[in-house]
């Protein structure tokens, strides 16, 4: 199973603009301008947009987040280096010699993560985040200053995406620009004749700071039942094999039956009898299909719940390897089958 060109190149863009928590406008706009005009779309005061397909049933609402981890410029150093903060779980690992993307006032900059040369690596791993500097071949603080740079200016990676061997793809912000990729395919397929629901496609934002980004939308339109969609952890590398599950890349979506950080008061358990029938339409369909039960990470539909009135939830997951870093890597066949799903289940009885 393969994308097709016109669908690459909607992906790649999805992907490649900048849209860390609280700055998703731009993601947005891209949505809501590649989709037909006769969509129903609402922008909330937080910035969650909605599509509505309008149908007879229950109000469903499936969530997807627009935003990606990225960094917060803090300080300007003398030297016209930069100090930063993350913004959601960005990968400390993976940032050293990373290129990245500086957004100011007066546009795009190269920058680049500092690391120490091989020659004097002679010290302990980074541990800690303040060792970070971010270098965009400034010389002071005001030629700095001079390029439009300021605290509060934000940082995501330069890692366009790319298609690479039979059907995977690498780059950043697959958590969670191929949940949007996906709604956006519902939204383009779906008829309201065909569904058994009133369908909400929500693109949320704030998640990976706050997870609850999406409330003003529940609250706003009460579902009945929240489907959520997300990518999850794929332990198919040598380093995680046999670890906190089997979920492989290629092997269907997987289903939420749990997942949990502990200590803040992060976790999520979905409606048992919504879960089943998640599992009895992919069965009929021959639809593949993975369990997923996770610790160290939730998702936006974790606190939608408990908005509004409650809903009952369920929670559908693209396996990705390598989160919160420039390398996210995803098989096309995974989300492919993602739709294929999501389109049957919306047509039963919910």
């Amino acid at each position: 199973m393969t994308i097709d060109k016109v669908d690459a190149v909607i992906l790649e863009k999805l992907v490649d603009i900048p849209g860390v928590p609280g700055r998703e406008e731009c993601v947005a706009d891209f949505i809501h301008s590649s989709l037909s005009s006769s969509c129903d779309c609402s922008l909330d005061n937080l910035g969650n947009l909605t599509v509505h397909i309008p149908g007879k049933g229950k109000r469903v609402m499936v969530v997807a987040h627009m935003d990606e981890v990225g960094l917060i410029v803090q300080r300007i150093l003398p030297e016209g280096f930069l100090k930063v903060e993350r913004l959601g779980g960005t990968s400390l690992r993976a940032l050293p010699g990373s290129r990245l993307s500086l957004w100011s006032s007066k546009g795009c900059i190269p920058a680049v993560a500092g690391v120490l040369p091989q020659h004097l690596d002679n010290i302990e791993p980074i541990s800690d985040f303040s060792k970070i500097y971010i270098d965009i071949a400034s010389s002071s603080a005001e030629e700095t200053r001079k390029m439009g740079v300021k605290p509060g200016d934000v940082l995501t990676w330069d890692s366009p995406l790319r298609f690479v061997g039979e059907s995977l793809m690498c780059g950043k912000a697959l958590d969670d620009r191929l949940g949007c990729y996906i709604l956006m395919k519902l939204a383009k397929m779906l008829q309201p004749g065909e569904l058994n629901c009133d369908l909400y496609l929500t693109f949320t934002v704030q998640e990976e700071t706050m997870l609850m980004g999406g409330a003003p939308a529940v609250n706003s339109i009460e579902p009945e039942v929240i489907i959520g969609i997300d990518g999850t952890l794929a332990f198919d590398t040598p380093d995680l094999a046999g670890k906190q599950s089997d979920i492989r890349l290629g092997a269907g979506p997987a289903v939420k039956w749990m997942d949990a950080i502990r200590g803040k008061m992060a976790a999520f358990v979905p409606n048992q009898k919504l879960t089943n029938l998640v599992c009895e339409t992919a069965q009929q369909n021959r639809i593949p299909l993975q369990d997923e039960i996770a610790t160290g990470m939730s998702t936006a539909i974790t606190p939608l719940v408990f908005c509004s009135k409650g809903a009952r939830a369920c929670a559908l997951s693209v396996p990705i390897r390598y989160h919160h870093t420039p390398a996210e890597t995803a098989d096309v066949r995974d989300v492919e089958n993602m739709v294929l799903l999501l389109r049957n289940l919306l047509m039963t009885d919910l």
